[in-house]
């Protein structure tokens, strides 16, 4: 009886495999990144990375949950605050008590 009584193919080791893949001989080395963007640029792509890196600001020390009801006047104001002075409302609440002379 043969070893191979459905005549399956001989599985090939990956070595094998890899051993078969070469690059051509005419692939292109990498291209420098400057390169890429003027031609990008020269299709009208823009790019969308950050002129400076994000930082996120890291609260410190412990912190508590608080929640409470405003009334709109109040409300409304402080978001519109916060919004334009870049305040979580945290930051909000603590730059209002820095004027207050509270802390």
């Amino acid at each position: 009886m043969s070893d191979n009584p459905f005549g399956f193919q001989k599985r090939r080791s990956l070595s094998d495999k890899i051993g078969s893949i070469a690059p051509a001989a005419d692939a292109p080395q990498s291209v420098p990144v400057d390169r890429i963007d003027d031609a990008a640029a020269k299709y009208g792509f823009v790019s969308r990375e950050p002129d400076v890196p994000f930082e996120r600001r890291k609260t410190t020390g412990p912190t508590v949950t608080l929640h409470t009801r405003a009334p709109v006047k109040v409300a409304t104001p402080f978001q519109r605050f916060c919004e334009e002075n870049r305040y979580s409302y945290w930051e909000g609440i603590e730059e209002l008590m820095k004027r207050a002379g509270v802390i």
